[in-house]
């Protein structure tokens, strides 16, 4: 996964932020604009006839080293994850965060930070940018 992250940043295909420990990656984010059809988002990320596919933000990957957990390195991620979202919509647009769940615990993650499963597939999950600038300590 940590190789895969550096080549797509190399490529352009997403943005990566490491957290680094004498060397050693204890955590990483992954960032890419991405495009959603409208009929797959939920109710809440296709009202106010946006356009169609609706321009989001994905989350390609969050990675924690399972060494340093209890630390603070996921919180602090998703935490720094979500305000870079905020600043990139401000520029660029974006109505919601996308997120692939890896499995239940990380779909159920997302889902008690208020994000909603596509239509299609229960681990695609996407929270609403307004509703994560709204109250970000929400998403912590």
């Amino acid at each position: 996964m940590k190789t895969r992250a550096l080549s797509n940043q190399q490529k352009g295909f997403t943005a990566v932020l490491v957290v680094g420990e004498a060397g050693r990656v204890v955590g990483y984010n992954a960032l890419a604009p991405t495009a959603v059809v409208a009929s797959i988002s939920p109710r809440s990320i296709r009202t106010g006839q946006p356009p169609d596919p609706v321009a989001c933000l994905l989350l390609g990957q969050l990675f924690t080293d399972t060494e340093w957990a209890g630390c603070g390195i996921g919180p602090g991620l998703v935490k720094h994850t979500l305000q870079r979202c905020i600043q990139a919509a401000a520029l660029i647009g974006g109505r919601a965060l996308m997120v692939n769940a890896v499995d239940d615990e990380a779909a159920e993650f997302w889902r008690r930070r208020g994000f909603t499963p596509s239509k299609d597939d229960p681990f695609v999950l996407f929270g609403s940018i307004a509703d994560i600038a709204a109250s970000p300590g929400d998403f912590r």
